[in-house]
């Protein structure tokens, strides 16, 4: 009888094997993996919109300007495979040499649609461009919107600060894994120095609160304007933005006049690299700011500091200029130095933190 059970057992034993083998010799290779990992990933854009993305792509293109960077920050900047010419700056090739590898689109809202399928593109983050989005549909390639091109998604500080957790968080749904992780150290170190700058300067009345001015032009006299990244970065620093009531985003264009009748007691330089533009121009002396030598540099690093990422840190410095009194404990060429390290992974010398503060590329 035991003999008999035995022998049961180890036909069993047998039979399982085999069906163990037949099952495993009939898996592809590329299944071969865990098998709880999904195939795609389902991403919630910061429009609304729902979109599955293939989970383990290693060939993304990225259409808005602020997207590399944040594949940077986010640790998946090596399953990038196109990007804009304008994520190839001289930190990013310092920081990320693969940068210059990487395959270079045109333009953010008419990518060419034959090479992105030749270059074979697993998925598309980009802006919600309608004509550009109904050409994705029409060749069923996934995108997933991260930046708004007409109506934002915000017209307040609170929209504002909900919408930069929202992009690096969409961003990191669309890659999954490590990313997500990744972006919640981000949204932990960017709340921190929210609430860090708003401690001090929420309850600044609008007397102790300078008239700011922030230039983008090579004449100055283009600026970022209502609901923009520098008109909130301002407010939240504690300063009274000049231009919070022009209508245009990004590009507001304006006159000498304008900008005298505002008579800015601070001016920013964004995105330019010579303070010499406007304060050796004769039309902008009798201005408050001149007068007071409070002309300003805005720094760069892998990308423009007022429209990616590293806008935490050009608050923290807006801060440190406009509320100097309130800020003293502020130490910005250490918040440069942890950020880089923490997100980026590259630890900058104490010259090369200098070189950013002075807007200039590395040496």
């Amino acid at each position: 009888m035991k003999k008999n059970v035995l022998y049961l057992l180890l036909i069993l034993s047998l039979l399982l094997t085999m069906l163990s083998g037949c099952t495993q010799s009939n898996t592809p290779n590329n299944a071969q993996t865990d098998i709880n990992q999904p195939e795609t990933n389902l991403v919630t854009d910061v429009t609304g919109r729902e979109v599955q993305v293939p989970a383990n792509a290693n060939n993304v293109m990225l259409l808005p300007g602020p997207a590399f960077e944040k594949t940077l920050l986010l640790g998946v900047a090596d399953r990038i495979g196109t990007t804009l010419k304008s994520s190839d700056t001289a930190w990013a090739r310092l920081i990320y040499p693969r940068i210059a590898e990487i395959a270079v689109e045109g333009k953010s809202s008419s990518p060419n649609i034959e090479e992105m399928l030749n270059r074979g593109t697993e998925f598309v983050i980009c802006h919600d461009y309608a004509d550009l989005n109904a050409q994705l549909d029409e060749i069923n390639m996934p995108y997933v919107i991260t930046q708004c091109s007409g109506e934002l998604p915000y017209s307040d500080l609170e929209g504002f600060l909900a919408f930069q957790r929202a992009e690096v968080n969409t961003i990191a749904q669309a890659f999954g894994g490590e990313a997500l992780t990744n972006a919640e150290r981000w949204i932990e170190y960017f709340d921190e120095k929210v609430n860090y700058v708003r401690s001090r300067t929420d309850l600044l009345t609008d007397e102790q609160r300078p008239r700011v001015y922030y230039a983008r032009s090579d004449e100055g006299l283009v600026t970022f304007s209502q609901n923009s990244y520098p008109h909130y970065l301002v407010e939240l620093a504690g300063g009274y933005y000049v231009a919070k009531d022009t209508p245009e985003e990004m590009n507001s264009t304006l006159t000498i006049e304008q900008i005298m009748f505002w008579d800015p007691e601070i001016i920013f330089m964004g995105r330019m690299d010579d303070t010499a533009i406007i304060k050796d121009n004769p039309a902008w002396s009798g201005m408050t700011a001149l007068k007071n030598d409070a002309v300003y540099l805005c720094p760069s690093g892998v990308f423009n500091w007022d429209y990616s990422g590293e806008s935490v840190l050009l608050m923290l410095y807006l801060a440190k200029h406009i509320q100097p009194e309130l800020f003293v404990d502020l130490d910005i060429k250490e918040e440069i130095r942890y950020y880089y390290s923490n997100f980026y992974g590259y630890d900058l010398t104490p010259e090369q933190i200098q070189l950013i503060l002075n807007h200039m590329p590395p040496a």
